[in-house]
């Protein structure tokens, strides 16, 4: 029958445009992944970039850390002298500190930016946390926090399923960090509750 043909012709027509539309929409789609994985992929590497700049030079600093003037073994006549240094050097770790603090922020990563943020306060309390037995060793301490925060950020950056595992020196520094907070919590609300016991 005549008509079948042009009919047929027709559905060709049409089979064929929406074919060709099918695979154009699904090129278009690969596309706009591609380049979207490509703007994440530099964004990241941008990230991680001044992230690693701003660890670096923090790093460069701790390892100038004066000894620490409080233990029994130093001099009294270079006791006020080793103070000042201490002073010093602490007012200069802000200056590295923030740099390092605005990077993090830019992580997009969660786990990876509470971990960096977590790890700037540590350092920057340093002059408050009781280390006990490490006070000796505090930049030694401080140095392998911020190699534990390296470590995270490039495997961040290798897209590594899992952070890896903290270092020893990390852990001990954490966990006086946390005890000093513990320690003055309980002292704080010692405080108050005192205070209103005097009030009644």
């Amino acid at each position: 029958m005549d008509w079948l043909t042009p009919f047929i012709g027709l559905v060709g027509v049409v089979v064929g445009a929406a074919t060709s539309y099918a695979s154009t929409h699904q090129v278009q789609k690969r596309q706009l992944a591609d380049a979207r994985l490509a703007r994440e992929e530099a964004e990241r590497a941008a990230v991680v970039t001044a992230n690693a700049q701003a660890l670096t030079a923090l790093l460069g600093h701790v390892r100038k850390m004066p000894p620490d003037s409080t233990l029994a073994d130093v001099p009294s006549d270079t006791y006020e002298q080793l103070v000042e240094r201490e002073q010093a050097w602490g007012k200069e770790l802000h200056e590295y500190l923030e740099p390092a603090r605005v990077a993090a922020l830019e992580v997009r990563d969660e786990e990876l930016r509470t971990l960096l943020l977590d790890g700037l306060t540590w350092i920057h309390d340093w002059d408050w946390i009781n280390l006990g037995p490490y006070r000796r060793s505090r930049e030694w301490l401080i140095t392998g926090t911020v190699h534990h925060l390296i470590s995270c950020l490039f495997a961040w950056k290798r897209g590594d399923a899992q952070m890896p595992e903290p270092n020893g020196r990390y852990s001990r520094y954490k966990e006086a960090w946390e005890y000093e907070e513990e320690r003055r919590r309980i002292e704080a609300e010692e405080i108050e509750a005192e205070r209103r016991g005097q009030r009644h």
